[in-house]
């Protein structure tokens, strides 16, 4: 059961997420991505990507950061369940300019 410090933490933390306020920390996540191949057009392989990354659930009011960011670069498709992920310090500048 939390205290009511780390409660009361809790919820100035939430405060200051204007974004992505459905968010858990994955460290080195599997993610699908895209392969251009020379003779066909593409294929899809699941590899991991190293370094700490969130998965997300995008919300309506999140809609504006996600298109800022790159495919592929910034922002992945999981291989196993839902939402998105992002990479972590991608995430810290959008948190960094609501403060």
């Amino acid at each position: 059961m939390p205290s009511v410090t780390e409660k009361r933490h809790l919820k100035n933390d939430m405060k200051k997420r204007k974004y992505f306020k459905i968010r858990t920390r994955e460290d080195d996540p599997m993610v699908i991505k895209r392969i251009d191949n020379h003779h066909t057009s593409y294929t899809f392989e699941q590899r991991m990507v190293t370094g700490v990354y969130y998965r997300v659930h995008p919300s309506i009011a999140d809609y504006p950061a996600l298109c800022m960011m790159q495919h592929r670069v910034e922002k992945f498709a999981p291989a196993i369940g839902n939402g998105v992920i992002i990479r972590a310090d991608v995430l810290k500048a959008l948190d960094a300019e609501l403060a």
